[in-house]
C-alpha cells in the first residue's frame, strides 16, 4: 500500500512542478515518506511537516492519500468468498530515547503561570541531532526529596521565547531529563524552555506553579535547499526564514588534503546576503566540492549560526586525451627496461596500462566508465602500473625503470585519463623487443630439395633465410637481402620451409631470422645460424651389355655435380623384394671394370669424379632377372649424409625391367 501511495504522491508533485506552481526539490522523497509513515491525512496534520513555501499546496496531498487509500489495488478480488490475504506485520519501530519517561499530560492540564519569582538558576540545555529526526534535548534536573514528583514541561516558542508556559508549543512532559522534539522548522530560531512543575503527585505538581530550570535555542538551517552543476557553474537555491540576516556559502574541496572544516578560507560570495541561492563561476572544473550554506541569525544581540546544509558536487570536466607518450628502451637481452613520458592534462590523473595485446579499436573515442577497461576495453587492473611518476622539468611526467615482462614479443603502453569514475583512453604506443633466437633449427635433405624446419616462435610474423660463406657473421649476413621468406600459414601448410635453390654443395651457413611488425616497421630478431656441411650429388645410369655367354653385366657410370679430384668408394647392392635403403640392406655385387678392378671386388673406387659421365664399372648378375639394385657410398654412415646418390629411371634398377636382348657387340 505504502507503495502504491508513494508513487501516486510522485506524480502528483511531477504533475506541480510541470505546472510551475511547485520549485524542483522544494518537497523531497523524505517528505513524502515521513508523510506516509506519519498516518496523518489530515490537512491541520500535514501542513506542519512541508516546507513553508509548500504549504500552500498541502490541500493537493491530502486529496491524493484520500484517493489512493480508497482505491483497492489492481487484481485483487473484493468477493467475500475470495482469500484473505494476511496483513503484513510491521517492523517494531524502537522508541524514541526518553519516551519511557513521558506523562501524557497537555497544555490546559496544568495551572496558569502567574509569573512569580523563582529562587532557581535557570541552566543550560543540550541540544543535538537525533538520528530518527528531530532534536535530542537534555539539560541538568532538579534534586528531587522522597515522596515528591518533579514533572518537566518542555514548551517552545517560534522567533521569540514564550513567555509563559501556555504561551509555547508543547514538546512534552516527562519526569526524566531527555525528550526528542521531531516538530519540523518553522522559524529562524526556536527558542526552548524547560519548566518544572514540584508537587507530591503528578497531579499534584501540574496544579502547582512551575519554575524554568533550563533554557536553549535551536537554529533552522535554510530551507528547500538544492545545489545542481550546470556546465562548469554550481548553482544552489532555498529559502531563508525571516530573522535570517545572511546566509554563509562555503565552498570546501574534497581533494583528501585539508580536513573539512568551515575554514574561513573556504567562504564565496560573502559580499551578498545569499538569501535565494548562489551561482558560483570560479569553481575549477574536474573537481570536487562540498558546498554549504549556513545561517547567521541574531539571538540575543550576538550573531548564532545555523546547522549547514550542505551537498557534494562534482564540477563537469572535459577529459583530455594524453596523446604524446613517449617510450625509450634501454638494456639488451632479458634485463630490458622502459622509460615513459607524456604531458599531463590540466584536469584528471594519468594512469598507465602495459599489455601484451591491443586495446579494443575505438576504445579512445569517447569518455568511458572505468568499469568498461576491464570489462570491454582490453585494459584490466593487473595490467596498471604502480611504479612512482616524476615530475620532470617543463612540467612533463614521467615513470622510469619500468620492466619488460619476460616472453612477451610486444609491450602496449595505454594512458588514461581518469576523474571519479571516468576514463579518457590516450593514444597508445607499441614496443617491439627483438624476436630471440629460433632454437632446433634443422636442414632437411629430401633428395634435391632442402627444407628448413623449426619450431614457430612466438609473436613472429614471418621467418627469413640468409645464406652465406661459412667465415662470415651472422650480422653482416642479414644485411643482404633473404634467399627465402616465410609466413606462419604457409609454414604449417607446408610443414617446413622449402628453399628454391639448393644450398652450395661444398658448405654454408644458414642464418634464420624471425621476424615482427610494429606500425608497419620491421623488427629483426636475434639470428639462429645453422652450418651446412654440404651435399655432393652425384648421378649414375644403369645399363645392361650381355656377355659372351649369355650373361648380363650392369654398365654403371657416374657424374658429379661438381668435379672433385678424389672420390669414395662405391658399392652396387642388389635386394630381391624392394629397392635397397642402405649399403647393408642387401647382398653387395661383383665389380670389375677399369684398369685395377681385382677379381671379386665387392665396390670400386674411382680416381676422381667429373661433370660428365665416367668410366662404366661392370657388375655382373648373371642368370638373375629378379631384384632391384641400387649404388651407394661405401663409408661410414656420418660420412654418408654428406653425399647424395641421384637413382636413374625405375627401367634401369628393377631387374625384371632390364632389355636382355642380345646384341651385336657382347661384353667378353
Amino acid at each position: 500500500m505504502s507503495e502504491g501511495v508513494f508513487e501516486a504522491l510522485q506524480r502528483w508533485r511531477q504533475g506541480e512542478v510541470d505546472a510551475s506552481r511547485l520549485r524542483p526539490g522544494l518537497i523531497k522523497d523524505t517528505h513524502l515518506q515521513q508523510i506516509i509513515r506519519s498516518n496523518r491525512r489530515t490537512v491541520d496534520e500535514i501542513e506542519p511537516m512541508l516546507p513553508r513555501h509548500a504549504k500552500a499546496l498541502v490541500g493537493g496531498i491530502v486529496e491524493v492519500l484520500a484517493a489512493t487509500e480508497e482505491t483497492a489495488p489492481e487484481g485483487v478480488s473484493t468477493s467475500k468468498h475470495a482469500a484473505v490475504e494476511p496483513e503484513p506485520v510491521p517492523e517494531p519501530v524502537e522508541p524514541l530515547p526518553g519516551s519511557e519517561l513521558l506523562v501524557d499530560l497537555h497544555t490546559e492540564d496544568f495551572c496558569e503561570f502567574l509569573h512569580g519569582e523563582s529562587e532557581y538558576e535557570v541552566g543550560p540545555m543540550a541540544i543535538a541531532p537525533e538520528p530518527r529526526g528531530g532534536h535530542r534535548l537534555e539539560w541538568t534536573g532538579l534534586p528531587e526529596s522522597p515522596g515528591t514528583t518533579v514533572l518537566y514541561r518542555v514548551v517552545s516558542g517560534e522567533t521569540h521565547r514564550a513567555y509563559k508556559p501556555e504561551a509555547g508549543r508543547l514538546v512534552g512532559v516527562t519526569r526524566g531529563t531527555l525528550i526528542v522534539d521531531t516538530a519540523p522548522s518553522a522559524a529562524a530560531v526556536r527558542y526552548l524552555q524547560v519548566w518544572a512543575h514540584i508537587g507530591n503527585n503528578e497531579r499534584d505538581a501540574a496544579e502547582r506553579q512551575p519554575v524554568l530550570v533550563a533554557e536553549g535555542h535551536l537554529l533552522s538551517a535554510v530551507d528547500g535547499f538544492v545545489v545542481i552543476e550546470d556546465d562548469g557553474t554550481v548553482i544552489g537555491q532555498w529559502s531563508v526564514w525571516p530573522g535570517v540576516s545572511r546566509v554563509r556559502v562555503l565552498r570546501i574541496p574534497l581533494d583528501g588534503r585539508s580536513p573539512v572544516t568551515n575554514d574561513p578560507r573556504h567562504r564565496i560570495l560573502a559580499d551578498q546576503p545569499n538569501f535565494g541561492g548562489f551561482v558560483d563561476r570560479d569553481a575549477q572544473r574536474g573537481h570536487r566540492y562540498l558546498y554549504r550554506a549556513i545561517c547567521e541569525v541574531e539571538v540575543d544581540g550576538h550573531t548564532r549560526l545555523s546547522p549547514a546544509a550542505q551537498s557534494e558536487v562534482l564540477v563537469s570536466a572535459v577529459l583530455e586525451p594524453v596523446s604524446d607518450l613517449q617510450i625509450t628502451t634501454y638494456g639488451q637481452g632479458d634485463d630490458l627496461h622502459f622509460d615513459l613520458g607524456w604531458t599531463p592534462p590540466d584536469i584528471g590523473a594519468v594512469v598507465m596500462y602495459r599489455t601484451e595485446t591491443a586495446p579494443r579499436a575505438g576504445i579512445d573515442r569517447t569518455l568511458l566508465e572505468a568499469s568498461a577497461l576491464d570489462v570491454s576495453g582490453g585494459l584490466p587492473e593487473s595490467a596498471r602500473l604502480v611504479h612512482p611518476v616524476v615530475v620532470e622539468q617543463g612540467g612533463r611526467h614521467a615513470m622510469t625503470t619500468v620492466s619488460w615482462p619476460r616472453g612477451w614479443v610486444r609491450a602496449y603502453f595505454t594512458p588514461v585519463t581518469m576523474l571519479d569514475g571516468q576514463v579518457q583512453v590516450g593514444r597508445t604506443v607499441i614496443a617491439t623487443r627483438p624476436l630471440p633466437a629460433l632454437t632446433g633449427v634443422r636442414i632437411v635433405e629430401r633428395c634435391s630439395e632442402q627444407v628448413v624446419t623449426f619450431p614457430w616462435p612466438d609473436g613472429a610474423a614471418s621467418v627469413s633465410v640468409y645464406v652465406s660463406a661459412p667465415q662470415v657473421p651472422a650480422e653482416h649476413a642479414i644485411e643482404q637481402r633473404p634467399v627465402a621468406e616465410i609466413s606462419r600459414s604457409q609454414y604449417e601448410r607446408d610443414g617446413g620451409l622449402h628453399l628454391t635453390d639448393q644450398l652450395a654443395a661444398q658448405g654454408c651457413a644458414v642464418h634464420v631470422v624471425a621476424i615482427a611488425y610494429t606500425r608497419g616497421e620491421r623488427i629483426v630478431g636475434i639470428p639462429a645460424t645453422v652450418d651446412y656441411p654440404g651435399l655432393l650429388r652425384i648421378q649414375y645410369t644403369v645399363t645392361p651389355r650381355i656377355t659372351l655367354g649369355g650373361g648380363v653385366v650392369l654398365a654403371i657410370q657416374l657424374a658429379s655435380e661438381i668435379e672433385l679430384t678424389t672420390a669414395p668408394p662405391f658399392v652396387v647392392i642388389h635386394n630381391l623384394t624392394r629397392l635397397p635403403l642402405s649399403a647393408r640392406d642387401g647382398q653387395p655385387l661383383e665389380v670389375r671394370g677399369g684398369v685395377g678392378t681385382h677379381p671379386g671386388a665387392r665396390n670400386f673406387h674411382p680416381k676422381g669424379l667429373r661433370r660428365e659421365w665416367g668410366q662404366p664399372w661392370l657388375v655382373d648378375v648373371g642368370d638373375t632377372d629378379t631384384g632391384f639394385v641400387r649404388v651407394f657410398p661405401d663409408v661410414r654412415p656420418e660420412q654418408a649424409c654428406t653425399i647424395a646418390l641421384l637413382d636413374p629411371p625405375i627401367e634401369q634398377i628393377d631387374l625384371r625391367l632390364i632389355d636382355r636382348t642380345p646384341i651385336d657387340d657382347p661384353v667378353e
